[in-house]
């Protein structure tokens, strides 16, 4: 192989693009062959993570790319991190480049500095929080939304959410958004959004901050996160409230303790995401690009929404 081009991963445990139609297509002049990918991880110890890691190097060594990936212990999201593993990839000289911008201002000067550079820029997740990228690859909000608040208002009675996330604009904001327009354009009259509430990204904050939010909205029966993270300080949460069933949990991603927590009656139920779709999705897509092929400029890894009806088979 005569030249060579490169690409830097970067992922974490959340939700996302939120418009994956008519978002128009990405296409660049043919550049270099790519033959070496770095994946930095920012949670390698969250399982669905794990298994993008997995499908990440099963499809960079199909396609005979010389593959590898790192990132930080721990389950607490760390933006300067993955930012500084950016600017590294940078002044090493990868050509191309996936992050996870959860919040565009903190992200976008690395992301301009790569551009600058020549660099290919992809997003994992995210939607379109940034908009300096060659294409989003993750969930659609937009169809996610609609399919939460179409399985919460199958249960009875009136459904009020409360929103847990990080902080109240990036990601989260369009994910509260996607469940907003999901509920208004089904006109789902028995679900309602009360408040979002934040725990900075922080699970050890997580029951706090949900018990905070009950307390002061006493009429909430729905806990709803796109932090696979936040699952567990949910559960936690409900089981002091000692609400009898009367208050349940939605999550994102499906862990053995998500699928626990479902089969109990904790949680109703969660988003399964193809983080092992997004890790092919990466590779495939940014190999295109390089090849001077068209490529849509948000991609949906597609969900599934997992109840006891079906948590036996999609957390196998």
């Amino acid at each position: 192989m005569a030249s060579s081009a490169t690409i830097l991963l970067i992922a974490t445990g959340c939700s996302v693009p939120s418009d994956t139609a008519g978002g128009g297509d990405s296409t660049a002049a043919p550049t270099r062959e790519i033959k070496k990918i770095f994946f930095s991880n920012i949670l390698p110890s969250y399982p669905p993570l794990a298994e993008a890691d997995k499908c990440f190097l099963a499809e960079a060594k199909k396609l005979g790319i010389e593959a590898s990936t790192s990132g930080p212990t721990g389950l607490s999201t760390d933006n300067a991190k993955s930012i500084d593993l950016v600017s590294q990839a940078i002044a090493t000289g990868y050509d191309a480049i996936v992050m996870q911008p959860i919040d565009k201002a903190q992200f976008t000067p690395v992301m301009e500095q790569a551009q600058a550079a020549g660099i290919l820029l992809a997003t994992m997740n995210t939607g379109d929080t940034t908009d300096t990228q060659d294409f989003t690859i993750g969930t659609d909000y937009a169809i996610q939304g609609a399919t939460i608040g179409e399985a919460i208002s199958k249960r009875s009675g009136q459904q009020n959410i409360g929103i847990i996330g990080n902080a109240p604009t990036g990601t989260h904001l369009l994910f509260t958004n996607g469940v907003k327009d999901g509920i208004e354009s089904q006109k789902l009259d028995n679900v309602k959004f009360i408040v979002d509430a934040f725990d900075d990204g922080d699970p050890n904050k997580t029951v706090d901050v949900v018990n905070q939010m009950l307390t002061a909205h006493p009429e909430i029966n729905v806990v709803l996160s796109w932090q696979g993270l936040s699952a567990a300080g949910i559960m936690t949460a409900i089981k002091e409230k000692n609400a009898g069933g009367k208050i349940v949990g939605v999550t994102n991603d499906v862990t053995p303790e998500v699928a626990q927590g479902i089969k109990d009656g904790i949680l109703f139920g969660t988003s399964k995401q193809n983080f092992c779709q997004m890790g092919i999705g990466a590779v495939d897509n940014l190999v295109a690009i390089s090849k001077g092929e068209k490529v849509a400029k948000a991609i949906d890894s597609g969900i599934t929404f997992v109840t006891k009806d079906n948590i036996d088979k999609e957390s196998n």
